[in-house]
């Protein structure tokens, strides 16, 4: 879930900037701006309920560079997080489709960006570094947004599927699932995402959670995506072979782009991050630091899903109301640091990760 007033309210300031319109002299502007449509209580994009995980994804830092312990998020803290969300009202959820379907929508089939506006917009996702399927209490995680009438989503590996704990899942009302097959041949799908991964079996178990969706008439929305690692839009090329193979299910599958390619480039994986970016964040700028919070399973609160190892800790959700670490000294730096790019080499945001700022965009700071 991110702030879609703030989308709204600054897309044509975000045009303007991303067009060049400001300049290093118009930082104060810019910043007055973002200032003025910032939200008083944050929105929470995710929550890393568990960073265990047993696979072992090229594209994933985790895989890698984790130095967190490892532990699942205690129950107490998850309730102390789910107590200070709000789901969207009718209204304000009406109000952002029209906005979407006016200046945002992708046609009427699945995509990457059409996901991001539709389900990423109304949903708490409660995957992070980790993999879900993992973590035993997910199903009364779920139970609890569901009750507080917030829709729930995360992304997991189908080849961790188990029948009765998506059983569990359904009776607690998730609202979206999705599944990703990054591959139709199983030793490519081992090279991708570790020994466990392969495109046999996890297509077999994602068929039979579709059969249980629907003799529970479960309202779950199944979403099934491949990483676009090839760009090879041909009739043979696996993209569309892959959405051929959904066609007929009740499914929203799509092609993403491939995420982390700073991370695939630096581990020489270069032809892994071939692929063409057609993410709406690369025709934009990083908005993370002003739209929501991700949370990470020891309480940790940063700014958004590629912070591994907690290296910019706004506060703890422990100790600190989400509204407090929201409004607090260290996300006001970052926010300005995003703008004025006043910040060292190895800053996270700037080294390690694929997303534009603003500081690039108006000349303050220099792009990777």
């Amino acid at each position: 879930m991110y702030d879609i007033n703030f989308f709204m309210q600054t897309y044509a300031l975000k045009h303007e900037i991303v067009g060049g319109k400001y300049g290093a002299k118009e930082v104060g502007k810019v910043e007055d701006a973002l200032r003025a449509a910032l939200a008083r209580r944050p929105r929470v994009f995710n929550i890393e309920t568990t960073n265990h995980c047993n696979m072992r994804c090229v594209m994933c830092q985790r895989t890698t560079d984790l130095v967190r312990p490892l532990r699942h998020m205690d129950m107490d803290l998850f309730e102390a997080v789910a107590a200070q969300l709000e789901p969207l009202d009718s209204a304000a959820w009406a109000g952002w489709q029209d906005f979407v379907a006016t200046n945002l929508r992708e046609g009427q089939a699945p995509s990457e960006n059409n996901f991001y506006y539709d389900v990423v917009s109304r949903s708490v996702v409660l995957h992070g570094f980790g993999e879900p399927l993992l973590d035993p209490q997910l199903p009364a995680r779920v139970r609890l947004l569901s009750e507080r009438r917030i829709a729930s989503y995360f992304s997991c590996n189908p080849c961790n599927i188990k029948l009765d704990f998506f059983r569990e899942l359904f009776e607690a009302g998730l609202g979206c699932v999705k599944f990703a097959i990054d591959s139709l041949d199983d030793a490519e799908a081992k090279e991708i995402r570790g020994p466990r991964a392969d495109f046999t079996g996890s297509y077999d178990k994602v068929r039979q959670v579709l059969e249980l969706k629907r003799k529970m008439r479960a309202p779950t929305l199944i979403v099934l995506t491949m990483l676009d690692f090839q760009g090879d839009e041909s009739p043979e090329g696996q993209p569309r072979r892959f959405l051929e193979l959904w066609k007929d299910a009740d499914v929203y599958a799509y092609v993403k782009s491939v995420d982390n390619k700073w991370l695939l480039k630096k581990k020489g994986v270069v032809e892994r991050a071939a692929g063409p970016d057609k993410s709406h964040y690369s025709r934009q700028y990083c908005e993370y630091p002003f739209t929501s919070l991700t949370i990470l399973a020891d309480g940790a609160v940063v700014p958004c899903t590629q912070d591994l190892n907690g290296r910019w800790v706004l506060g703890n959700a422990r100790e600190t109301s989400l509204e407090a670490i929201w409004n607090g000294d260290k996300a006001r730096e970052l926010r300005r640091r995003h703008v004025c790019g006043d910040f060292e080499e190895d800053f996270m945001c700037h080294s390690r990760c694929d997303q534009n700022l603003i500081a690039y965009c108006l000349g303050t700071r220099r792009g990777h």
